[in-house]
């Protein structure tokens, strides 16, 4: 991956960062929502965006509608990236935090376990 397409992963993420928590209006997409990572071909076509989210409702109906509002987040980035071409945006949710938290806890357990 070539740093321009390493600048733009980034100016991507930040500004869908903001987007998500600034200006979407959706009582519905609650809870800490980030942007993990956003992955560009290099053709600029399909920028793929991994969301981690911690919420007391279902994660799941949250992404959803984070997926649902992809649209408008690609239109808000025509305003806040100097890009001629704003990708295709895919939305995937990223479970490594909890992942990692789950085997935190197991690996307390165990040492638990052993004393």
């Amino acid at each position: 991956m070539n740093n321009r397409i390493k600048t733009i992963n980034s100016e991507l993420q930040k500004a869908i960062t903001n987007i998500i928590l600034r200006d979407i209006r959706n009582p519905k997409i609650t809870g800490i929502i980030s942007v993990t990572n956003v992955v560009t071909t290099s053709d600029l076509d399909v920028a793929k965006v991994y969301v981690s989210i911690f919420t007391k409702d279902n994660k799941n109906d949250v992404f959803n509608e984070i997926k649902h509002s992809a649209g408008y987040i690609r239109r808000e980035l025509t305003n806040n990236i100097d890009l001629r071409k704003i990708p295709y945006l895919e939305f995937f949710l990223d479970e490594s935090a909890e992942y990692g938290a789950r085997i935190d806890e197991k690996i307390e357990e165990i040492r638990k376990g052993r004393k």
